[in-house]
Order: C-alpha cells, then structure tokens, then sequence
C-alpha cells in the first residue's frame, strides 16, 4: 500500500513524502522506500515527530448514511 510520511524536523520544516512502498523506525533512523526506488535514512534526533498516513483513508460507516 502507497502512503505518505509526513516529518516534522527539529527546525520546524514539515517535510512530506509521498508514494512511501515501505518504512521503518529503528531506535536512532527513520528508513523510507519511496516508490522510485529512492530511501531515505532520517536520523530521529534529528526529527520532533513523524506519522505515516495511508493514501486512502477508511470511511467512516457515519460517512456512508
């Protein structure tokens, strides 16, 4: 499943990155596989906080009615 990677840096910068095939969270890196065939290796002190978000969210069955 494609989804995004959204990182706040410790500088405040908001970095997305989108198409994310794979991620990991270790106890010092953040490692992206984007959907290029690219990485990333984000060192976490680096980084205040980081959520991945599916591309497709579940509806909600409220939503639906």
């Amino acid at each position: 499943m494609n989804r995004s990677v959204v990182v706040r840096w410790r500088d405040g910068y908001l970095e997305t990155f989108n198409g994310v095939s794979e991620w990991r969270a270790g106890a010092d890196l953040l490692w992206i596989r984007l959907g290029t065939g690219h990485h990333r290796h984000i060192p976490l002190r680096e980084v205040r906080w980081f959520e991945p978000i599916p591309d497709e969210m579940p509806r909600n069955a409220e939503d639906e009615k």
